[in-house]
């Protein structure tokens, strides 16, 4: 299927979101500009999504595996141990007439052990909170257990690329690429002050040597 970087952005915007959002889980959706770059970058520039089997680790309600199963993924699996997000992923996939295509899994991302993933693609927890930092390690490390490519944003600052740079090493893996991005949260907690912040994220591709 042929179709444009925009009329992508365009689809998953119609996405229904999470109604309420959950700190503990550190439930920030994927700007649907961001998710369509995320796969692009997978599904055009690299071909890793083209009949494909594409797990999204922490899935939310479904943006970008449902995003991999309208590129043309063999099959898109999202896997989140929230119940309400992972019905309302199957609610998006099955009106869009993709639920073929997507598997939805309620479980803990520590708990998956997927066989035949071809591509992970996430947007993991960023581990910005005192009881969940490191998250985002956490959820890379178990998609290296399950493939040998993967697709993830993390918070942008140059000792973190630093950091992953030699902590993938360490692992066996490499970063391929990184493409800065600017990524939009809405306000949707107390604490959050502002009605948009806008922050900057780096897109990984992350290969298994």
């Amino acid at each position: 299927m042929r179709v444009k970087r925009k009329d992508l952005e365009i689809f998953l915007t119609g996405l229904e979101g999470i109604p309420e959002p959950k700190l503990h889980l550190e439930q920030y959706p994927t700007p649907a500009r961001v998710a369509a770059n995320m796969l692009w970058n997978a599904g055009v520039d690299h071909d890793d999504i083209y009949e494909k089997n594409v797990l999204d680790l922490g899935c939310g309600t479904g943006t970008l595996a449902i995003g991999a199963a309208y590129l043309g993924a063999r099959k898109a699996i999202g896997i989140d141990i929230d119940f309400e997000t992972i019905q309302i992923a199957k609610k998006n996939s099955e009106e869009l007439d993709l639920n073929e295509k997507c598997d939805w899994i309620c479980i803990n991302v520590e708990d998956c052990k997927m066989k035949d993933i071809d591509t992970v693609i996430m947007n993991p927890p960023f581990g910005m909170r005192k009881e969940s930092v490191s998250r985002d390690r956490n959820f890379i490390e178990i998609a290296l257990t399950l493939t040998d490519t993967i697709y993830t944003i993390i918070p942008y600052a140059d000792k973190t690329r630093e950091f992953f740079k030699e902590h993938f090493k360490e692992l066996g893996a490499k970063i391929d690429l990184i493409t800065q991005m600017d990524f939009e949260i809405k306000k949707q907690f107390e604490f959050h002050k502002k009605e948009l912040h806008k922050t900057f994220v780096d897109l990984y591709r992350i290969i298994k040597l």
